[in-house]
């Protein structure tokens, strides 16, 4: 009877700990394209005089890096937008807040262009690429039904390409996250 109590005993256990384990998760990692100097073209104009020039600064360091880096967000495919309150979503837009329990994660690129997203819970996801300094993404095929797919989900689409796009590069690719593996995402070519 001890036996068999003992047996049921870990047989409970367990089952108890395998329920209570964190969900298995993975990796995705890429990077983006950067702008390679800081040199670059100025406006400077006159209040007073109600004129102005362009010049190129050339006072910057030489190969120097931009202190402003690419954005990068993971957005799952199975977040429930309807659930989300509109002032929740324009502060995500308008912010960068994530929505409280959104599974939506951010990483910025470092100064070579690399980010990392660690600890993602398994699924399929959007992975948005926003460049303040690259070139125009050369959208294939796949990456056009990524962009459509995600803006047709969103509330609020207007807001989303005026707040939190604006005038970046975008590009949008669908990624699965597998248990235990790193994704590694190559970027979409760029326009010359």
């Amino acid at each position: 009877m001890k036996k068999v109590f003992s047996l049921l005993m870990c047989l409970w256990f367990c089952a108890s700990s395998a329920a209570f384990a964190a969900p298995p998760t993975g990796t995705v990692t890429g990077s983006t394209h950067t702008k390679g100097t800081e040199r670059a073209m100025r406006i400077r104009s006159d209040d007073v005089l109600g004129s102005g020039t362009v010049s190129w600064d050339v006072s910057a360091p030489k190969n120097s890096r931009p202190k402003v880096t690419a954005e990068n967000w993971l957005i799952s495919t199975a977040v429930d937008f309807q659930k989300i309150p509109d002032a929740a979503i324009s502060a995500w837009y308008r912010e960068g807040k994530i929505p409280p329990g959104a599974a939506i994660y951010f990483a910025p690129s470092d100064p070579k262009g690399a980010y990392r997203f660690a600890d993602v819970p398994v699924g399929t996801y959007y992975l948005v690429n926003l460049d303040p300094f690259g070139k125009p993404f050369d959208e294939g095929r796949a990456e056009r039904e990524a962009r459509l797919e995600l803006e047709g989900r969103l509330p609020h689409p207007d807001e989303y390409m005026l707040f939190l796009v604006g005038v970046k590069s975008c590009v949008v690719q669908k990624v699965t996250v597998e248990a235990g593996r790193e994704t590694h995402v190559k970027l979409s070519a760029v326009k010359f």
